[in-house]
């Protein structure tokens, strides 16, 4: 099968899943019946869950809840009423790879963090459309970042979209912030997790002494927004919408 081929089909299997799991994200479901759930549909699939081994990762998923930015590893947690909850995976088909994450926020969540989110999904947007051949990773960042900053909200500027391919973390790296006209050039069909990954309150990271889950210092709280496209001459192709 094509490379078009194993990216389409993979990036259909994520945008269900993530329908699937935007149904399980209220009071009373455990984070490790995401995990499952995601482990069943990508193999029933006959694909395979790409975060799983990479790096050492012992999951299929990252589920990260209110202040843990991202590489949540899923535990028995259970979800509850204001939780904000973003789950990140991945798909591999005949060894190509899509990475894709959203954001759930559960029943009755601060009007702040519902805004919060959807900017989050609005930066995605906008940073699609200029992710074309001839720009540059810079214009993706400057736009995320314009938007993310003008809505009142911040960039964890440490944390960035990348290239992906056969391996999940690729060349080039996307910052959430960038100039016009600097960094990577884009060329046609080059492959991008392009993913705003962004907060309510100015804060610093670290990481968890599980040694994987990215935290806030001071319970601000994230949201994550990802999806992989393909460059092209115009708007790109969307593997995950």
């Amino acid at each position: 099968a094509s490379k078009l081929d194993a990216l389409t089909k993979a990036g259909k299997v994520a945008s269900e899943l993530h329908k699937k799991i935007a149904s399980m994200c209220k009071p009373g479901t455990s984070l490790l019946e995401i995990e499952a759930t995601t482990k069943d549909i990508i193999k029933a699939a006959g694909m395979t869950p790409s975060f799983t081994g990479f790096n050492g990762y012992p999951a299929a998923t990252c589920i990260s809840v209110n202040n843990e930015i991202v590489h949540g590893i899923p535990t028995n947690y259970i979800i509850r009423e204001g939780d904000v909850v973003s789950v990140d995976l991945g798909v591999t088909c005949n060894e190509w790879i899509v990475d894709t994450a959203r954001t759930h926020l559960v029943g009755d969540v601060d009007p702040v963090l519902l805004r919060l989110r959807d900017v989050a999904d609005e930066a995605l947007s906008l940073a699609q459309k200029v992710a074309k051949s001839g720009n540059t990773t810079g214009d993706i960042g400057a736009v995320i970042y314009d938007h993310v900053t003008k809505n009142g909200f911040f960039v964890i500027k440490d944390l960035t979209g990348h290239g992906v391919s056969k391996v999940l973390q690729d060349e080039p790296s996307i910052p959430n912030y960038g100039q016009h006209g600097r960094g990577v050039k884009l060329k046609k069909d080059m492959v991008l997790a392009i993913e705003p990954i962004i907060t309510d309150k100015p804060c610093h990271i670290g990481v968890a002494p599980d040694g994987w889950a990215i935290l806030s210092d001071n319970g601000a709280i994230g949201v994550h927004s990802e999806n992989t496209i393909i460059v092209t001459d115009n708007e790109p192709i969307v593997l995950t919408a």
